[in-house]
């Protein structure tokens, strides 16, 4: 019963009856087996509307909660462990950054301006025709496979979160 059920449930798999394909460390160029390096992210994110707009919503509801005064959410790791997480003046760098105060913003987080960037892409992204979209998160896709900037983006804020926590 057990391997009919098996059986069954692998004919769903869309690679059924297929020759089974990995990943080969010459697709990225690399050497190592860094593949999941490569992953994209952002370009994923951005062919999805529903995902973007949710992301972009809750985005924009911080941003707007903290730049008219009004305490927005706080941090939940923060609260539950007592330390700052990378994300942590976040927030604030970008609404500073909002009334002209760039030096302050970039010394309050300095990835303030890039997130700026990102946060811009996907409301333009928002709103783009169709096919114009599938293009952008396609060329996207490939920038991130190529050169893994999400990742490197990613571990650059872990440094930057280490260094703000062992230095203040």
């Amino acid at each position: 019963m057990q391997v009919l059920s098996a059986k069954i449930v692998e004919s769903y798999n869309p690679a059924y009856g297929q020759p089974a394909r990995t990943a080969r460390c010459e697709d990225t160029g690399n050497p190592l087996k860094f593949n999941w390096f490569f992953t994209p992210v952002l370009g994923s994110l951005l062919s999805n509307r529903w995902l973007t707009g949710i992301f972009l919503g809750v985005g924009l509801t911080q941003l707007i909660l903290v730049s008219i005064g009004v305490q927005g959410w706080q941090c939940p790791i923060e609260h539950a462990l007592g330390i700052r997480c990378p994300g942590c003046g976040l927030t604030t760098a970008m609404t500073l950054m909002l009334t002209g105060q760039w030096a302050a913003a970039v010394e309050m987080h300095a990835f303030a301006p890039l997130f700026w960037v990102i946060l811009t892409g996907m409301l333009v992204a928002m709103g783009l025709p169709s096919e114009y979209l599938r293009k952008l998160s396609a060329s996207i896709s490939v920038i991130e496979h190529k050169t893994g900037i999400t990742a490197i983006v990613m571990l650059s804020m872990l440094l930057y979160w280490l260094l703000r926590v062992f230095t203040i």
